[in-house]
């Protein structure tokens, strides 16, 4: 990754944020974290990146159940915003639900990169964030 660039970690479980903002700053410096306890800031946060054109995240890593808006609406509204963006966002479930509905659910979504099970590694991460900076 040469340039800096964003991430964005939705999830209500404010430790969970934290570890994982202090693992990728621990991995590397080059990227800008946005995070959100809820789906409806984040949400709102990729659609004025969108309106105002600013540089929206390349990942996201999104949890399934969290207050007001979960990560199965926010995948809704993020369908709604879909056309107005040009760029490859990955998007990715991380939530320790291994439901088999959840699972199936999340297959539905073509907007989905993956469906992973919390908590994820540093080696995931590091396979992640190589496919996503450094495949394009």
């Amino acid at each position: 990754m040469d340039k800096k660039t964003n991430i964005l970690l939705v999830d209500d479980d404010e430790l969970y944020l934290y570890l994982m903002e202090r693992t990728i700053k621990e991995m590397t410096h080059n990227i800008e974290i946005n995070s959100f306890t809820d789906g409806e800031q984040a949400v709102e946060f990729v659609s004025i990146c969108t309106k105002e054109k600013k540089d929206l995240p390349k990942v996201i890593f999104l949890d399934i159940n969290m207050p007001f808006l979960d990560g199965w609406g926010f995948l809704a509204e993020f369908r709604k915003l879909k056309s107005k963006i040009r760029q490859q966002i990955n998007i990715y479930i991380v939530s320790s639900s291994v439901r088999e509905s959840d699972i199936k659910k999340a297959a539905e979504y073509e907007e989905l990169t993956d469906y992973l099970i919390k908590p994820i590694d540093r080696k995931k991460l590091a396979g992640i964030f190589t496919r996503a900076y450094n495949g394009e």
